[in-house]
């Protein structure tokens, strides 16, 4: 179902190539000046909703810059992601990927719930409506770069962000190019960068596309991207624009199988899955509008309204299922995200925020084939059809003292409210969508469709931190944190025989962790320390039933390591080592899985 795109004549793709090279030459003198031989500390932006310098942060955060990203040029974000510690992006067919920070690699539906995916300090889906898959809509090819916060988010995040933040950074053009790529496989990349300032303000385009025929048979994707951004100075008041649009049309290849198939060209080379597709669209508009008011000398302070409008549209083949049933899911949202941070003295600093969000989501899932005899459990015809309507609604408070030169402490907590309206298109209960039984014991069908009904819950977080600077060069610092996610509406409302909904609560998560930092001249190490534990944890048991009184327990060290040998060649380094376990779960086939290592979780 993939529409192709045409391709650009070699010539023309030869000369880009040329002029892409060239342009590319230019950046690298001026940017010379920034390597890190010179010692400059990084700046960073996820933690809070301004800037912060990484050496004063009181939490553990991985950064790729907009250079790393342009250098790595990556077809799939996991090649970038790959650079940071305890950060695994496990790259499936086309633009898929199952995400792990401070995790296990997750799977299932409430798996993109467990880390947050942000584009600025915003979430690009709404809470109880993620995708695993959802990095693709970013632009990350052009990214200004990519930030990852590792454990808990700060009590500027909500739901969501228990095990990180995964937060890109909107394209930031500082020179007008044209690139072509080309590769094996039929792989062709087109970029443009495109920048215009006048007076105050400050026009940018930023767009690419890619085609690529994929490795395996029936496995190519096409995807297109654009990023349009304006940008006003003015003398009180700032505002940036952002415009994002992304269109990915993808032929999904199945899993191999056999022992040893991966050796076996002629195996690890076919589709078994021809069928398999997945078409996808998302846009995103925004507005932020920010102050810096010293017009008191002594108590300054600082704002920033966000309001923003997001749509998506998702249709794909769920061919790892028997049936191979189609589902179609959708969303459009709307909120405002607002901060105020006031200077209480010279060395005191209180935010005070409060986020607004609406959102409307609907599922629908369609088998078109029949899956043995026509009374089979899963039937053949429509399983679900519901849509949900969601108020959300958080106000936080974070302060941060300096208690000395060397001794910095952050205090924060989070209020969140949420509330889902479902309703539900098709009959209640486990008949087939007609009203007819299955062929099973009590002639219920596999698909528990529950009666309209709206739930909500109270949640909150907070976090304690903070950091000491031992001398000029090192530091060290302390976190104390919890954190939430409110059920997806797909563990909620699509449902199984038997489930209740009512068993479903928010995952809760606690955390304490403990890091060292060192940065003088070239050289540049971390080090991490943590241990997490999470109750009611949302787990899906032998029978297939969703369960929530799951606990898990996690704890792990990470490291990053780099010197700078001369502005043009840096070495670096980075890993973790960890436990992910079960530390209580309902019995699996009769057995107990306590003390396990969790599914997919990598030491």
């Amino acid at each position: 179902m993939t529409t192709p795109v045409k391709l650009l004549s070699v010539p023309l793709l030869l000369i880009s190539t040329l002029l892409s090279i060239s342009v590319t030459t230019e950046a690298e003198v001026t940017e010379e000046n920034t390597s890190p031989i010179n010692n400059i500390e990084t700046i960073i932006v996820t933690g809070r909703r301004d800037s912060q310098a990484i050496g004063k942060l009181i939490g553990a955060i991985g950064q790729v810059t907009a250079s790393e990203l342009d250098l790595v040029g990556h077809v799939h974000i996991s090649q970038a992601a790959a650079r940071l510690p305890w950060v695994w992006l496990s790259r499936g067919n086309g633009q898929e990927l199952l995400a792990a920070v401070r995790s296990p690699v997750f799977t299932g539906a409430g798996s993109c719930g467990e880390i947050q995916t942000s584009e600025d300090g915003l979430p690009i889906r709404p809470t109880g409506m993620c995708n695993v898959n959802q990095l693709f809509e970013v632009n990350s090819e052009q990214a200004a770069g990519l930030e990852v916060w590792r454990g808990p988010g700060t009590v500027f995040y909500g739901s969501n962000a228990l095990h990180g933040v995964i937060n890109t950074l909107s394209p930031q053009i500082d020179r007008n190019y044209l690139s072509l790529e080309t590769a094996s496989h039929d792989y062709h990349r087109i970029k443009l960068g495109w920048n215009r300032e006048r007076g105050a303000q400050q026009w940018q385009i930023a767009a690419n596309g890619v085609k690529d025929a994929g490795f395996k048979d029936d496995s190519g994707f096409d995807q297109q991207k654009l990023s349009l951004k304006h940008q006003w100075a003015g003398t009180e008041i700032s505002s940036d624009t952002h415009f994002s649009a992304v269109n990915l049309n993808q032929e999904t290849a199945g899993f191999i199988r056999g022992e040893n198939a991966y050796r076996d060209p002629l195996v690890w080379k076919t589709n078994p899955n021809p069928e398999a597709f997945r078409d996808a669209q998302a846009f995103r508009l925004s507005t932020r509008l920010s102050n810096s008011s010293s017009n008191s000398k002594d108590n300054p302070s600082e704002w920033q309204i966000t309001p923003y409008l997001r749509h998506s549209s998702m249709t794909f083949l769920q061919h790892y299922l028997p049936g191979q049933a189609e589902e179609k899911n959708g969303q459009t949202s709307a909120g405002i995200q607002s901060s105020h941070k006031q200077y209480l003295n010279a060395d005191t600093s209180l935010w005070l925020g409060a986020d607004i969000e609406w959102a409307s989501m609907w599922v629908e899932e369609f088998q078109a084939n029949a899956l043995g005899s026509a009374d089979n459990v899963r039937y053949q015809g429509q399983h679900y059809d519901f849509e949900v309507d969601s108020q959300q609604l958080a106000a936080f408070a974070n302060l941060e003292s300096n208690l000395s030169s060397n001794l910095t402490v952050e205090a924060g907590v989070r209020v969140e409210y949420i509330n889902y309206d479902y309703q539900n298109n098709m009959l209640t209960g486990t008949t087939r969508d007609d009203g007819s039984a299955c062929n099973s014991s009590d002639g219920s069908c596999r698909y528990f469709r529950p009666a309209d009904r709206s739930d909500s819950n109270d949640n909150y977080n907070f976090h304690l931190g903070i950091n000491y600077q031992i001398n000029p060069a090192l530091s060290a610092y302390s976190r104390v944190a919890t954190a939430f996610r409110a059920p997806q509406i797909n563990e909620l409302y699509r449902l199984q025989r038997e489930q209740q909904i009512n068993d479903i609560k928010p995952v809760q998560l606690k955390s304490v962790e403990a890091g060292l930092r060192y940065y003088k001249n070239a050289l540049s190490a971390e080090l991490n320390f943590y241990r997490m534990n999470k109750q009611q944890v949302i787990l899906k048991d032998s029978d297939g039933f969703l369960v929530n009184d799951g606990e898990t327990s996690h704890r792990g060290i990470e490291w990053q390591l780099s010197y700078a040998l001369n502005p043009d060649w840096q070495i670096a380094t980075a890993g973790a080592w960890a436990k992910h376990l079960y530390s209580k779960s309902s019995p699996l086939n009769g057995v107990s899985v306590n003390g396990n290592d969790i599914d997919t979780a990598p030491r």
